[in-house]
């Protein structure tokens, strides 16, 4: 392909406005996330626009032939040719190791590209001559800079699993293949084309930094999600420490309950007894019996909270025996049917999970027993889709959701669900009863 003077300054400065765009993008994202990939690629960038504006500097003769000024921009082409190539270097290996620490094994190869980059200059800077007549060490040094290129490229295509390397490989696969194609044509075209593969160049640079931008784009995204999950899961973990220290705090005072208190009744319970025994005045007596009796209701009550307080039932039952236990619980006290079906009834959850599910069902109950007048309460348990589901239901009188919803306890219902990462959807109308329906997410 073959270029005027007039395509040629179009190439020239629609790729040197594409990448000053570009620059401006990445030392934005540099100062944005303070990482060292973006002040590499940021570097990369630069070099490339001056590499672009002294080509064209040097093609539309703004040096006269064979002067000091064309001498140095030749010599300025061959170095900053060089320095791109170790920051695009450095940026791919910065940003494998950002995605994984396994490829800090890459550091030897990362140095030694530093310090050829460092001696290819200093000789340019020293032995300006040598460089510029001897083709062996110029072929020599482009070999070792597409072979390093290779080996970064090598270790990238093993990582296509993960779509951010996707686009890095894409975009050195770009540059690449124009960068073959730019070598082909200034070769074959060495005498008739005074621009050697120029528009070859513009373009890969072109398609490799759009690419490059898509890979920016994802990771912004990919890292803002990631925050926002490593958010959620930091308030799970203190929600888990937070119930531990509930249950802990609970146990302690139930002991406390059982071991002080219920001690110091029952001893007042013998002494008023003993005093029943002894006293012979009928009056006196029945004061003592109730005394006794208040006394004994007191240190039964308070069996059953110390018991409520240490109990471990949740920690060794799965979650189906607690619902078993509560429904029937509930079919002795109240004349209402519980009816419990499940297809998962050995599921193995996490306590945190059991917990909140088991009082979540306990206010359900208690509610459609209390105000909904039900006489059926379903509960159903099962396993789909990988998610646990728990759908409560009653056939009580139902209400309005858009006006009762924002209740207490029906927030505390959705608080809960939260907590351990789930969702709800409540239904009701009146006169068909209600219906919550849980999602959990699991798998087997």
């Amino acid at each position: 392909m073959s270029l005027n003077s007039s395509q040629f300054e179009i190439v020239s400065f629609f790729s040197l406005g594409f990448l000053c765009l570009v620059g401006c993008i990445s030392l934005y994202l540099s100062i944005l996330f303070k990482s060292k990939i973006y002040y590499y690629y940021c570097g990369y960038v630069v070099s490339v626009l001056i590499f672009i504006a002294s080509v064209y500097f040097k093609a539309t003769n703004y040096y006269p032939n064979y002067s000091q000024g064309l001498y140095v921009l030749q010599l300025l082409i061959d170095v900053v040719q060089m320095i791109a190539s170790f920051m695009f270097g450095a940026f791919i290996y910065h940003a494998l190791i950002l995605e994984d620490l396994k490829f800090k094994k890459l550091k030897f190869v990362f140095q030694f590209f530093g310090g050829f980059t460092l001696f290819y200059v200093l000789t340019v800077i020293f032995f300006p001559s040598f460089v510029k007549e001897s083709i062996p060490y110029f072929m020599v040094s482009r070999a070792v800079v597409v072979l390093l290129s290779l080996l970064f490229y090598y270790f990238i295509s093993k990582e296509l699993k993960k779509i951010y390397f996707r686009y890095l490989f894409l975009a050195i696969t770009f540059l690449l293949l124009c960068g073959f194609f730019a070598f082909w044509d200034s070769v074959t075209n060495y005498n008739s084309d005074p621009y050697l593969g120029f528009e070859y160049l513009c373009l890969g640079y072109i398609l490799e930094n759009i690419c490059f931008a898509c890979a920016f784009i994802y990771k912004y995204f990919s890292t803002d999600r990631q925050k926002k999950d490593d958010e959620i899961q930091h308030k799970f973990q203190l929600n888990v420490v937070q119930i531990e220290m509930q249950q802990q705090t609970m146990q302690h005072i139930g002991r406390e309950i059982h071991d002080n208190i219920g001690q110091k009744l029952t001893l007042a319970s013998l002494y008023t007894q003993q005093l029943g025994y002894e006293n012979k005045a009928p009056q006196i007596n029945d004061k003592i019996e109730n005394i006794s009796s208040i006394i004994n209701q007191s240190l039964n009550d308070l069996r059953q909270l110390s018991k409520s307080l240490t109990d471990n039932a949740i920690k060794i039952n799965t979650l189906y025996d607690l619902l078993e236990l509560e429904c029937k619980k509930w079919h002795e006290i109240k004349n209402c049917e519980m009816n419990l079906e499940s297809n998962s009834k050995s599921i193995i959850l996490p306590y945190q999970t059991k917990s909140v599910l088991l009082r979540i069902s306990q206010e359900f109950i208690q509610n459609s027993i209390k105000h909904s007048g039900c006489k059926n309460i379903n509960i159903t348990l099962n396993t789909v889709n990988n998610k646990l589901q728990l759908c409560l239901q009653d056939d009580g009188k139902g209400f309005d959701v858009n006006i009762t919803y924002d209740g207490i306890g029906l927030k505390n219902i959705k608080k809960r669900i939260e907590i351990i990462d789930g969702s709800s959807i409540l239904e009701s109308h009146e006169k068909t009863g209600t219906k919550l329906l849980i999602d959990i997410p699991f798998i087997k």
